[in-house]
């Protein structure tokens, strides 16, 4: 489901960017990519651990 979900997206990016090559691109289009690929970037970053923990324990365990 994630990965149709992904494929989705990035086609729904690939379409705004062929909609800006027209003369008079359709804005609605374009708001509603750039607001599917925030929400991917959230949910893909939200899953990266982050590595300032591993730094501080680190540094308090010298």
């Amino acid at each position: 489901m994630k990965i149709l979900l992904y494929i989705i997206a990035f086609g729904v990016m690939i379409w705004a960017l062929i909609e800006q090559t027209k003369t008079h691109p359709n804005i609605y289009i374009q708001i509603i990519a750039v607001l599917i690929f925030f929400f991917l970037m959230r949910n893909l970053m939200s899953k990266t651990p982050s590595n300032a923990n591993e730094q501080n324990n680190d540094i308090t365990n010298e």
